[in-house]
């Protein structure tokens, strides 16, 4: 029998527009309600649940209203405040709750919002729990709301939350030889605002900081993660030693070398394994990445006989297959890296924290670590969809892929998914040349958008391209 899935919880939580749907301030009161009915049937006494948020305009909103769903269920909430989503998980953990919850929509824009859960460990919220909520809130009367003296207790604790998550990783990375370093740091206008400067002022770092002033619209606007080449640019004014650019909720990061090329999470992953494994350190000489992660890296990797092994996109199937495999590194293109015996979570703070402590113990430049092997060319082409059925259902689209595939053989890959967050269809293809590579996206994205396409939006990004 197939497993069930949940049905409003994605690839990474509750994902959409903003005060709409299931994120319009009532369902999410309903929600903090379902969420507190949870907690005590399994807990068998009243939850006790950190909540954090990002920036966004929305987020003051849905915190409210899901601080209320759950105190009127019966749990306490401990209040973070605005902070990054993997400071949500390490101080779940840090006040010992039984669960944290954060209001963020990550690296969307400003528009959207989203709802991430996770667990007393600080790890993913357990899938089944996810559909226990599910069927909470199917209820007419989801959650049972509790009256007098028997509501939950609401503590702001937001100035400690921030003190007690920077200092322990000032207090971590201390013996590293990080002082002094010239950086430059795009916040993306986001919740690594209230953070990143706190700790690299703890460690000695001379920090250029960027969109660093929130104002609730601008959050991932023109900047952070997705648009790295802000922070080069800087990097190459200013004669800085390594760029980095977070996303708005800080569970991501990408980097630039001191000459303002950019480095992704595949590059990333490249640097940390090969240093773990020139000290034993890298259990099971493996690493796991995403389907999307460039070929380059594997090739690499295998040449200096480390395993990549490639799970679904989304960071809860890169740690499912992480522990699979006893894997202690992983993560995804997107500078998501999964550094488990540091954080039950992707932290991009951290991430770059580690980045820069191999930089300082290999006493050399981030460019000649990290720029050690040729990417293919890797383009995606996004596909805006009505509906979506198996992609290679389709007798059009499996006709091309197939094609493709022939021609390329082992010098080249394809992948289609749906995305886990929009109504898109994604397909990537790479090959050994950049001609190669766009002229077979775009026969398979004229299948997808033949049969499915909506006539809405098509977008085309190179990836990589050497």
């Amino acid at each position: 029998m197939k497993k069930a899935q949940p049905k409003l919880f994605g690839t990474d939580g509750i994902r959409g527009l903003a005060n709409a749907g299931p994120l319009s301030a009532g369902q999410v009161l309903k929600l903090g309600e379902a969420t507190a009915a949870l907690l005590a049937r399994h807990l068998h006494r009243r939850g006790r649940v950190g909540l954090g948020w990002d920036t966004r305009i929305s987020s003051g909103m849905l915190a409210a209203s899901l601080t209320a769903g759950l105190s009127s269920g019966g749990a306490d909430v401990v209040s973070f405040g605005v902070i990054p989503t993997p400071a949500v998980s390490h101080l779940t953990r840090h006040f010992g709750l039984d669960t944290g919850i954060v209001i963020s929509a990550s690296h969307n824009p400003a528009l959207d919002n989203g709802i991430k859960y996770f667990s007393a460990e600080g790890g993913k919220f357990p899938e089944a729990w996810e559909l226990g909520l599910e069927k909470i809130l199917e209820r007419a009367a989801p959650g049972g709301v509790k009256t007098g003296v028997h509501v939950g207790r609401v503590e702001t604790v937001a100035a400690q939350a921030v003190a007690a998550y920077t200092a322990d990783w000032v207090r971590h990375f201390k013996p590293a030889r990080i002082a002094g370093l010239r950086l430059v740091a795009d916040l993306a206008n986001g919740a690594t605002c209230r953070t990143v400067p706190l700790v690299f002022s703890g460690l000695g770092v001379k920090a250029r900081y960027l969109s660093d002033q929130p104002d609730g619209l601008n959050i991932n606007d023109r900047c952070g993660s997705l648009h790295p080449e802000k922070a080069a640019a800087a990097v190459r004014k200013h004669q800085a030693d390594v760029g980095l650019a977070f996303d708005g909720d800080g569970d991501r990061v990408m980097l630039t070398d001191e000459r303002g090329n950019v480095i992704n999470g595949d590059r990333i992953l490249g640097l940390l394994a090969t240093h773990y494994a020139r000290r034993g350190k890298l259990a099971g000489k493996c690493v796991v990445a995403t389907v999307m992660s460039n070929l380059g890296l594997e090739v690499y990797l295998k040449s200096r006989g480390i395993r990549l092994l490639r799970a679904a996109v989304g960071d809860k199937y890169v740690a499912r297959m992480m522990r699979q495999h006893k894997a202690i590194l992983g993560g995804e293109q997107s500078g998501h890296i999964l550094l488990p015996a540091l954080s039950p979570t992707g932290d991009g703070l951290v991430t770059a924290l580690e980045v820069l402590r191999v930089v300082g113990a290999e006493d050399r430049e981030l460019s000649e670590l990290a720029g050690t092997w040729q990417d293919f060319p890797q383009v995606l082409i996004n596909v805006s969809v009505s509906k979506r059925p198996d992609l290679l259902s389709l007798p059009k689209v499996k006709q091309e892929v197939a094609a493709a595939q022939r021609e390329l053989k082992d010098r080249g890959r394809v992948n289609l998914r749906y995305s886990g967050t929009e109504p898109l269809a994604r397909i990537m293809v790479e090959a050994e040349n950049r001609d190669a590579a766009l002229s077979w996206g775009e026969r398979i994205a004229d299948a997808v958008d033949d049969t499915l396409g909506d006539g809405k939006r098509r977008t085309l990004t190179w990836l990589t391209c050497a």
